[in-house]
């Protein structure tokens, strides 16, 4: 299965405009320098009072449809797959 490295950092700012409804994806910048677009409901379970921080893997499908997403740097090793 693909795995994509990024990282991201979102404020708790932008994170609102999510739950207010005026933002559905985040678009990221992997390691490799690709451009990665995906729904931020993916994060849910990543954002804190201060927003989205870290370092993250998205790993996809052989057609890289999204799978799950595991944090790099929580203890949680489980991530948030297709199901949500």
């Amino acid at each position: 299965m693909p795995k994509i490295n990024v990282s991201m950092i979102l404020t708790a700012e932008q994170v609102q405009d999510y739950y207010a409804g005026r933002v559905r994806y985040v678009v990221a910048w992997a390691d490799d320098g690709r451009s990665v677009q995906m729904p931020i409901s993916i994060l849910h379970k990543y954002i804190s009072n201060q927003g989205i921080r870290g370092n993250f893997t998205i790993i996809t499908d052989e057609n890289f449809k999204f799978q799950r997403i595991v944090s790099a740097n929580a203890d949680d090793e489980q991530g948030l797959d297709v199901m949500g």
